[in-house]
């Protein structure tokens, strides 16, 4: 079990047992919202992954290879930035996709450009939030500045990669 595993137990438990000790209701107003939001959330997480199991599916393995493997690691920085700059899906989706690409022959690299940009310019989220909240101008000039960045993510893990392979 690794770490990460460990402490999605152990938080849960951690928190419950202080609820418990406040004895004014928490426990039951905690209980209740997490039940709330695991009928809520359960649902769409089923169908955000079977969705990404076939978008991936959809796509050729050659095509994964030819263009996010290890052979052409900056092709595959760029192709994973175009690629999550278009997504419009949420975490668990993007998240499965990425495993699935990794799987079908993905390099770090791609994996890590892909997740970045769509991190950071999820077109869904630009178009319904911030258009409308922050307005064109702050949209046009943020995405200018921001663009650089999986690019530069990706080419950091190249750049990392390959000292530690000197090293090693």
């Amino acid at each position: 079990m690794n770490v990460a595993l460990l402490l999605l137990y152990i938080i849960p438990v951690v928190l419950i047992v202080y609820s418990i000790q406040r004895a004014d209701g928490t426990l039951r107003t905690g209980l209740t919202r997490a039940f709330e939001q695991f009928i809520i959330l359960v649902p769409r997480l089923l169908v955000a992954m079977v969705a990404a199991a076939f978008i991936v599916r959809l796509i050729p393995e050659q095509i994964i290879s030819n263009y996010l493997s290890d052979n052409s690691p900056w092709i595959a920085i760029l192709v994973g930035t175009l690629t999550g700059l278009i997504i419009p899906a949420a975490p668990v989706v993007v998240f499965s996709m990425a495993a699935s690409f990794a799987n079908a022959g993905a390099s770090t690299a791609g994996l890590v450009a892909f997740i970045t940009a769509w991190t950071i310019f999820a077109l869904h989220r630009v178009v319904i939030y911030e258009v409308p909240l922050l307005g064109g101008s702050f949209v046009r000039l943020r995405l200018l500045v921001a663009f650089p960045l999986p690019l530069l993510a990706g080419a950091l893990v190249v750049i990392a990669s390959s000292l530690l392979e000197r090293l090693i």
